[in-house]
């Protein structure tokens, strides 16, 4: 049983560094302010003046929002399954620590 609760935990380690490191990796600091960025802009009413430039803006948003909606799903996933982790080793609460297996 400690085996298992040690693996479970080493895994969730694990999946957090690598979390991070695929933030690194994607540059989500970088592409969530740009994100806030380009929303500003297509805010501004005066951006539909270039049909063409509130287009490519559009896409701009329509990517970045992927990227950056993924990651924090991902985060948030991980921060979800780690507090349920705990407390379920804590409960020692076996249906729970299958669960996040």
């Amino acid at each position: 049983e400690a085996e298992r609760l040690n693996a479970l935990s080493a895994l969730i380690a694990d999946l957090s560094i690598r979390e991070t490191e695929f933030g690194g990796i994607f540059d989500f600091d970088l592409k969530s302010e740009k994100l806030e960025q380009v929303n500003g802009e297509l805010e501004d009413p005066t951006v539909w003046n270039d049909q063409k430039r509130a287009q490519d803006l559009g896409k701009e948003k329509k990517s970045l929002e992927s990227i950056v909606h993924s990651l924090t799903y991902i985060d948030s996933g991980l921060r979800d399954a780690r507090d349920l982790f705990e407390m379920a080793r804590e409960e020692q609460d076996e249906d729970t620590l299958i669960a996040v297996e």
